[in-house]
């Protein structure tokens, strides 16, 4: 992972709050497991070694969501569609998993949003793919494949999660969310495609619900090296 690019909700929101009740609230369940912030990974493996670069990927995280959103803004006026469709919030919520990976022990899994894609491929072509001739086509196929946004809850190495767990985990994030979590079924021969060999349990959400944030909310550069405990924020920028 080494460097990473967050998007964070603001503090003291009500989704910063939520989401860091539950973190606090698993870490009590698997007591080995770290406490971190809430946020969204955009992208890692950032190409970061001074905090000149620090401040550069920042300065294009503010612009490229700007010229983002203008442009969505711009091309739904020309489809004459109501100017409240470009107001869906950049991270919003469709369901959750519990998955076998550390970094995905416990995650709610994001809606797609365009802006949110595409500042992620944007800041994957100019700060983690070098080869210039490629950048472009590699971030672009790397965005449509390998991009799926989440929040993760949990980071524990524990394999399976006991029955047990799982209904106080269900239970949990029903309570915090004010959903039903209803089972999805595992698609056979979907492969790693839609993550399904990669998860012990994934739920869909039975209603829409109100957990989200748009903008305002915060870019940080996080270097994720070493244990959770070590990881250091760089730098940050409100937008």
């Amino acid at each position: 992972m080494a460097i990473a690019l967050w998007y964070c909700p603001p503090q003291g929101s009500v989704a910063y709050e939520t989401l860091q009740m539950l973190i606090f609230s698993f870490q009590t369940l698997f007591p080995d497991s770290p406490v971190f912030e809430p946020h969204v990974t955009v992208t890692s493996h950032l190409v970061c070694n001074s905090k000149d670069d620090v401040n550069k990927i920042l300065t294009s995280c503010v612009a490229a969501i700007q010229s983002i959103r203008s442009h969505q803004t711009a091309k739904k006026g020309r489809k004459g569609q109501a100017s409240h469709a470009v107001a869906a919030p950049l991270v919003s919520f469709n369901g959750c998993s519990v998955g076998k990976q550390y970094f995905k022990k416990i995650v709610l899994e994001c809606n797609k949003n365009k802006i949110l894609y595409g500042v992620a491929q944007v800041m994957r072509e100019m700060y983690v793919e070098i080869d210039p001739e490629t950048r472009s086509s590699r971030a672009a196929t790397w965005v449509h494949e390998e991009f799926h946004p989440h929040v993760s809850l949990l980071y524990s190495d524990i394999h399976p999660v006991s029955q047990a767990s799982l209904r106080v985990v269900q239970q949990r994030i029903e309570d915090a969310l004010d959903v039903q979590l209803v089972p999805r079924e595992k698609r056979k021969g979907s492969g790693n495609a839609d993550g399904s060999n990669e998860v012990q349990m994934r739920w869909d959400f039975d209603v829409s619900s109100s957990l989200s944030w748009n903008i305002p909310g915060t870019f940080k550069v996080v270097n994720c090296v070493g244990p959770v405990q070590e990881w250091e924020v760089l730098g940050r920028v409100d937008v």
